[in-house]
């Protein structure tokens, strides 16, 4: 009986001992995608930090370690600009859009590190994705914003839906220029669909159609007045022709009575004369067939 309560207090200092050490050594462990900011928190003296480990993986039972843990895998936000803040074009045309960005915290342990101590990381009252979020509005969102704005400044309102990922591309380089000296990372930029409010637009259809409506009857006008120059050079031209030809049948009339002469006349009466089956002669008084010849001078009257 006296070995037992003599073992007691040597129990009891095993125990205690192992109390001691299970609460004082840790494993810190970081599953898959994220990291783990390991720090030693000793009895005596000031917070230390350790390493950075990357999931998934652990420290192994540690001296009085704990860890907070950094997610680095990308997160995807979405910023809209509508109402009180749509967006001006270059035209001053108001749009509504949207914008998204794919970000995340560089997975370097210097990066990690910086975040966790510069910027915010170390807060262990919340989970590692809520201070991503916080980090976010802390230091990409209104970037990111004034940005957006930027970018659609540069271009026409309606013309805008044509550079959507021109307009991504630039936004992104320029963001992750601001960003350089950040643990943050862009990975992209998408512009999404923008367009004017739907009062604006209504307007604009209207507008369009009254110069669609305009250009018609401009273009209705042109042709009747095309129609009615090539009516009046058709009727000049045929007026010219006809007199053309009126001026051809002069000029051959005239030709044709300067060649009659008393002589040809005569002639060609002889020569109708030749071929005729019946010839018909005037009687003179005396009952005799009058036969002259054509002269220039006229026939002399009979004699009473």
């Amino acid at each position: 009986m006296r070995s037992l309560f003599a073992a007691v207090p040597l129990l009891v200092v095993v125990l205690l001992a192992a109390a001691f050490i299970s609460n004082n050594y840790h494993n810190v462990q970081a599953p898959a995608g994220y990291a783990a900011y390991v720090i030693e928190r000793p009895l005596v003296g000031s917070t230390t930090f350790q390493r950075v480990i990357f999931g998934p993986g652990s420290t192994g039972l540690m001296w009085r370690a704990y860890g907070d843990l950094v997610s680095i895998t990308p997160y995807s936000y979405s910023e809209l600009f509508e109402a009180a803040s749509s967006l001006i074009a270059k035209d001053k045309l108001s749009i509504i859009g949207s914008a998204h960005i794919v970000w995340r915290v560089r997975s370097t342990p210097e990066q990690i590190k910086l975040y966790m101590e510069g910027f915010g990381g170390l807060d262990s009252t919340h989970s590692a994705d809520e201070i991503a979020r916080e980090s976010y509005k802390n230091y990409i969102a209104e970037p990111f914003r004034t940005l957006v704005r930027e970018e659609f400044a540069k271009y026409d309102g309606l013309a805008v839906s044509e550079h959507l990922a021109q307009m991504g591309d630039s936004i992104q380089q320029e963001l992750t220029a601001k960003l350089k000296n950040t643990p943050f990372e862009v990975i992209q930029v998408i512009v999404g669909n923008a367009q004017p409010p739907a009062a604006v637009l209504e307007k604009i259809t209207l507008k369009v159609a009254a110069l669609q409506e305009l250009e018609r009857k401009g273009t209705e006008l042109e042709i009747a007045n095309r129609s009615k120059e090539i009516e009046k050079a058709t009727g000049e031209a045929t007026g010219e022709r006809e007199l053309a030809v009126a001026e051809k049948r002069a000029e051959a009339n005239a030709k044709l009575n300067a060649s009659l002469t008393p002589l040809l006349l005569q002639y060609l009466a002889i020569e109708n004369l030749k071929s005729a089956q019946r010839v018909y002669l005037p009687i003179g008084p005396g009952g005799l067939p009058i036969v002259n010849a054509v002269t220039d001078a006229p026939l002399p009257e009979p004699k009473r």
